[in-house]
């Protein structure tokens, strides 16, 4: 366990949502990519495309990056359904649920690295994947059944490890460097931006993923163990 400081630089993360009923003008999958406060990539069940939210990321990745994590995406979509019915019927709920996933990294200021995988129900928190240990925190009895048939899955786990303590890093350095030239730009202005930039019920999955950077943001200073973010990113 690391006793991880308020104090970073930058951050990668991946805030991904599922809905049980998608009548409610949110589509029943929605991914976005962040560096920092700026979102840089989208996608979602209506135009089945991960595209780029940042110029940069445009012009600087080729078009078979977006075609090939388009159709891992579409997978997530399928998987977040089936998992999302599961818990329904676990939990005994019916009608409007959510579920929701972040994943990142940050690059903090004394150039150390931490990684965080958090799941969360209807934005309580459900499992925390540690990657230190290959393992899950549950939360109540429910989660205990499904910790266990995920920690049955160690090569899969070991790629979260490696994801989060490796590749991670990499691609938000990459990141970092395709937009050293407009990341600069305040959060306010952001997110006006965004505003213009995507309509209708994507601006509301910006919306539940900004509110969790805003709770990520207002954690105490200091906390022991991995860091993870209670939720309303890849």
């Amino acid at each position: 366990m690391v006793k991880h400081s308020d104090a970073r630089t930058h951050s990668l993360r991946y805030f991904r949502l599922g809905v049980s009923d998608s009548g409610h003008g949110i589509p029943e999958f929605i991914s976005v990519g962040y560096v920092d406060s700026h979102p840089i990539t989208t996608y979602d069940s209506v135009t089945r495309k991960k595209e780029p939210r940042a110029p940069w990321m445009a012009e600087n990745l080729a078009s078979d990056h977006w075609e090939r994590y388009t159709q891992l995406l579409r997978g997530w979509q399928q998987t977040f359904q089936v998992e999302l019915r599961y818990l329904q019927s676990r939990y005994n709920h019916s009608g409007f649920h959510t579920y929701q996933r972040m994943i990142g990294c940050e690059l903090l200021e004394d150039g150390s690295t931490t990684g965080f995988l958090q799941y969360a129900y209807d934005g309580q928190d459900f499992m925390v994947f540690h990657k230190d240990t290959l393992s899950w925190t549950a939360v109540d009895s429910v989660a205990q059944i499904t910790k266990r048939a995920w920690e049955a899955n160690r090569h899969e786990l070991q790629y979260q490890k490696n994801w989060l303590e490796a590749e991670c890093i990499a691609w938000l350095k990459r990141f970092l460097e395709y937009g050293k030239d407009t990341l600069h730009r305040t959060e306010s202005e952001t997110i006006v931006l965004v505003m213009k930039a995507i309509a209708g019920s994507i601006v509301l999955a910006i919306v539940f993923a900004g509110a969790g950077i805003l709770v990520w943001r207002r954690r105490p200073q200091e906390q022991i163990g991995i860091i993870y973010v209670p939720t309303p990113n890849q």
